[in-house]
């Protein structure tokens, strides 16, 4: 008897692990991670500027078909973005040595909860955040892309997400897709691309 419950618990969890683990996609795990975990901070420690455009999608409960919207973001080393929304409203959040600004064309104001959700961004982005992270644990794996599985850890961002999902580039580790699940069910999907790396960015593109 105590075999066969043996052999039933282990059936199970290898369901449970195969149900868990992405489809197209192998976890990595011992010197594989280690590798790999490696060339993303390499990566990230040679990305000196970015810019980038993206596409952003919310899936909630309370809208009948997705909320769509673009713009273009930029990056610089080590902590400067502006992130553009240019379509269907016009206004930017910026990060930089000031803090958070909400800015539209009226003015700009800061906002601390808009902040740590740029600042999310900054790392999923950069890669920064992505091998060594406070708030987060992180799984990889493996397919036609890289992608790391976030599962919030600290108090703070466990009461804004339930995780966040990053695609990576599999060969210069840009982030090509960042999927956020909201708390509450929310789904904010954002998608990257017209990658230019370490460009010199117009004066002026972080000032609030």
């Amino acid at each position: 008897m105590k075999k066969f419950l043996s052999i039933l618990i282990v059936s199970v969890l290898s369901v449970v692990m195969a149900v868990a683990q992405p489809s197209g996609y192998t976890l990595q795990s011992g010197d594989a991670q280690t590798a790999l975990t490696k060339s993303i901070s390499t990566a990230s420690s040679q990305l000196k500027s970015l810019k980038v455009s993206f596409t952003q999608e919310k899936s909630s409960k309370a809208f009948t078909t997705p909320a769509k919207s673009e713009g273009t973001l930029s990056y610089q080393q080590p902590d400067l973005l502006c992130w553009a929304y240019t379509s269907p409203k016009v206004y930017s959040i910026i990060l930089n040595k000031k803090g958070a600004y909400l800015k539209t064309a009226k003015g700009s104001t800061q906002n601390k909860m808009i902040g740590e959700m740029a600042g999310m961004i900054l790392k999923t982005i950069s890669g920064s955040g992505l091998t060594s992270n406070a708030d987060f644990d992180a799984t990889f794996y493996k397919g036609k892309d890289v992608l790391v599985m976030l599962s919030p850890k600290s108090k703070r961002v466990k009461d804004m997400y339930q995780s966040i999902e990053v695609y990576l580039n599999p060969t210069t580790y840009l982030a090509t897709q960042v999927k956020m699940t909201d708390k509450n069910g929310d789904v904010t999907t954002i998608r990257f691309s017209n990658h230019q790396k370490n460009i010199t960015l117009p004066a002026g593109t972080f000032n609030e």
